[in-house]
């Protein structure tokens, strides 16, 4: 009975260290695998729920010359760290998103950002992988992107818009 006892009053203890343990594997994983944004397109998508995994394989069998990867995100992963516009590439926004974010980023294509779902038909791009919501989205690029000028960002927004 006096083994129970111990046992049980040391078990937060175990816990503490097991949730420092995940968390310290974890981060180790992260910088393990992840690579310089020079040598990766990060997209974006400011939906309800996604396969981003599925989504950045998809994106990756079309890689643009130079990159090692292709990251996708749901928008509630950036609002940790550093400036959302030097980590993004391309961003997949609603209509309803905030006219002040929306007028620092870039069109894909034209002027404005490039409608990539249509809420009234349940057209759009990738829906096999981007869970939309009930209004339209739009496609747009970085301004801070450090693929602009090499046409990596341009390229997979390209293979994104081909999506079905």
């Amino acid at each position: 009975m006096r083994v129970v006892k111990n046992i049980l009053s040391q078990l937060h203890t175990f816990v503490l260290w097991l949730l420092a343990s995940a968390l310290i594997w974890g981060w180790v994983f992260t910088i393990v695998t992840d690579t310089s944004p020079e040598k990766k397109v990060t997209v974006y998508c400011h939906v309800p729920t996604m396969a981003d995994t599925a989504l950045a394989a998809a994106l990756e069998e079309d890689m643009p010359q130079g990159l090692r990867m292709i990251q996708v995100h749901t928008f509630d992963y950036v609002m940790f760290g550093k400036d959302l516009f030097d980590r993004g590439d391309i961003f997949i926004v609603p209509a309803s998103e905030d006219p002040a974010f929306v007028q620092d980023l870039l069109p894909v294509e034209g002027e404005g950002g490039t409608k990539v779902y249509d809420a009234a038909t349940g057209e759009g791009v990738a829906v096999d992988y981007i869970h939309y919501g009930d209004e339209d989205y739009y496609m747009y690029l970085g301004s801070g992107s450090v693929h602009l000028e090499d046409g990596a960002a341009l390229a997979v927004a390209r293979t994104l818009l081909e999506m079905e």
